[in-house]
């Protein structure tokens, strides 16, 4: 079937990049001799996205293409020394001692039964059935079916960490596969995805990497692209294993929260008329430096009106007004012969220069106060003596 979209970004300029006219329909089922007559080559085409720079197959693969198949490369001593070293590093990297993990298209179940006897309680998913059995007969917890939004719902937010080794390449939605993770873990899991790296291709001019049952080749941009989409927070993407693959070690990003930020907007106006009105009864007047951006929403917010002036050091905001709350702007120099007993600083990337200005031009005595929050807070004695020095 025909998938005319980018699988990472949806976009739909795709431009041809390789073309084979002879490829197999399946490089992991190998034949018998009485399957010669039913064995067709097939057209291979990959084309990059123009946008994004993902590099796909335009088809998918057959809806039983998973149903009798069973990868294994448990058997090379070499394999079985990497994930065991790529387990134990995962694992203390993210203090997994004892974790929940879930384990995404496990194959023969090799790395989940390594996760098992480093004390990790696992769930093993593989969508084959041969494959699924296998998995069974060795003793895992382990489920059927394929990973994506919605599925297993029973299991959401139960999962401390997930992992998917080579099979995020075969999957023809890789946002919904992500999606699907996700909903797994609990907040801030953690997890590990390992997939064909595209660069050893391209270093290397290997054009047998290319072939019908790998329908995305990812580099490590789109990886960081997918994965951000996918609210994840990319821990560490670095190839492995002799640089064949890239290895993305992750944590669940959850929403950030501007609840705090509303409150801040809430109480400053409260907290601006209550420190006005405490100087004013002291009778100590108050002027304000700073027009910019955050000094100009700032008096928008707030009841300006017993404000002495407004300072800035731009010359050109000089004798403009600020929106909404319409106060005039004056040089500095105001300062000198028009004293005041408070100055509040709202130009907070530059209030340590303007404390020292203060302090060293303009022989201000005075309170010092900045914007904090939906606080003012003075600047305390000893950083106005360090300034002055």
């Amino acid at each position: 079937m025909s998938d005319h979209r980018c699988r990472v970004c949806g976009e739909t300029q795709l431009t041809p990049v390789l073309h084979y006219d002879r490829a197999p329909s399946n490089i992991e089922r190998l034949l018998e001799a009485d399957q010669f007559d039913r064995d067709r080559a097939v057209e291979l085409n990959v084309v990059r996205c123009g946008w994004c720079g993902h590099v796909q197959l335009p088809v998918t693969l057959q809806d039983d293409y998973y149903e009798d198949y069973l990868m294994s490369h448990s058997h090379a001593r070499k394999m079985q020394d990497f994930q065991r070293r790529q387990a134990r590093a995962f694992l203390q990297h993210f203090q997994l001692d004892g974790a929940r993990i879930f384990e995404a298209g496990c194959g023969d179940g090799q790395f989940s039964l390594i996760l098992q006897e480093m004390g990790c309680e696992v769930v093993a998913n593989e969508p084959s059935q041969k494959a699924l059995r296998a998995c069974q007969a060795k003793g895992l917890n382990a489920v059927g079916g394929y990973v994506g939004r919605g599925t297993f719902p029973e299991l959401h937010g139960t999962f401390d960490a997930v992992v998917s080794r080579q099979v995020m390449e075969h999957v023809p939605d890789p946002n919904d596969f992500l999606q699907g993770l996700r909903q797994l873990l609990k907040p801030h899991g953690a997890g590990l995805i390992e997939i064909p790296a595209l660069e050893q291709a391209l270093e290397h001019r290997r054009f047998f990497d290319f072939f019908p049952d790998h329908l995305s080749y990812f580099s490590q941009p789109v990886l960081n692209y997918l994965f951000a989409r996918n609210q994840y927070e990319v821990v560490q993407l670095q190839r492995a294993m002799d640089g064949e693959y890239n290895e993305v070690w992750f944590r669940r990003a959850e929403p950030v929260s501007l609840a705090e930020v509303q409150q801040a907007a809430d109480t400053i106006s409260r907290n601006f008329d209550l420190f006005l009105t405490a100087e004013g009864r002291a009778h100590r007047r108050v002027a304000i430096w700073g027009a910019g951006a955050k000094g100009v929403l700032t008096l928008a917010l707030v009841n300006s009106s017993a404000v002495a002036y407004l300072v800035d050091l731009d010359p050109v905001k000089h004798n403009r007004y600020t929106p909404v709350s319409h106060l005039q702007v004056h040089s500095p120099e105001r300062l000198r012969h028009e004293p005041v007993d408070t100055v509040i600083i709202t130009a907070l990337a530059y209030k340590d220069e303007i404390t020292r200005q203060l302090r060293e031009q303009f022989q201000f005595a005075g309170k010092i106060m900045v914007l904090s929050g939906g606080e003012l807070l003075e600047v305390p004695a000893e950083q106005l003596a360090g300034t002055a020095g």
